[in-house]
């Protein structure tokens, strides 16, 4: 699924270690697929998962979203456990991990990208504070639970959607930050992007399997059921 996801195009591809399966080994092994293309690899790790932070970087991820974001202390925590000492609180071993190429890469690692999730009515009433924590990097607004939330379920319609998602749009513009989300009914991608969105989620690779197969189905059975 990697190897298609970069084949196709992508610009980055995202590993869901939240709600998918989570075996590190298969990880690795996506992550080294990418690692041989122009696309970056980002890791949604478990919420408020610090530890999985560091391991995923020291991996080679080249930036991790970490979902269910509410407070500044939880952006702050999270910029910690991205970051060595004495600034933060990631574990060093001295370069000899696979994002060091075990001790044999000459340049520098990138620093990483930071993204949070924003899917809750506290984060967006913290929404300017937690946009302006030193080291967090962009934004990215998780629909389907922001709309549950906010107590109008997958009616993204909504007065109290709308606003919440201006709100998160604004806090991101004005701390410059990256800023992105999936789309989603009446947020489609040409107007995320005009909106100013950029960490755009285009497909989840069950879905893209599900249409698919349904797609082929229905060509082959020429609209029989």
């Amino acid at each position: 699924m990697t190897e298609l996801a970069v084949w196709s195009g992508s610009d980055f591809v995202l590993l869901d270690c939240e709600h998918s399966i989570v075996d590190e080994a298969l990880q690795l092994a996506s992550l080294q697929v990418i690692s041989n293309t122009d696309a970056f690899a980002v890791v949604r790790v478990r919420p408020g998962d610090l530890t999985a932070v560091g391991r995923y970087l020291d991996l080679g991820a080249d930036g991790i979203l970490m979902p269910n974001i509410r407070t500044v202390a939880d952006v702050a925590a999270f910029v910690a456990a991205a970051t060595y000492g004495p600034a933060g609180t990631r574990s060093s071993t001295g370069g000899a991990v696979r994002a060091g190429r075990y001790g044999l890469r000459t340049e520098a690692v990138p620093a990483p990208l930071l993204l949070v999730i924003i899917e809750t009515a506290a984060a967006v009433a913290n929404i300017r504070a937690i946009a302006q924590t030193p080291g967090l990097e962009g934004l990215v607004i998780g629909p389907y639970d922001l709309a549950a939330d906010l107590n109008c379920a997958q009616d993204f319609t909504a007065e109290r959607y709308a606003a919440a998602f201006a709100a998160i749009e604004g806090a991101a513009k004005e701390s410059g930050l990256l800023l992105g989300t999936i789309a989603h009914p009446g947020y489609a991608i040409d107007a995320l992007i005009a909106r100013g969105h950029r960490f755009l989620i285009s497909s989840l690779d069950t879905l893209a399997l599900r249409d698919g197969f349904q797609a082929h189905l229905a060509a082959a059975r020429g609209g029989r059921s």
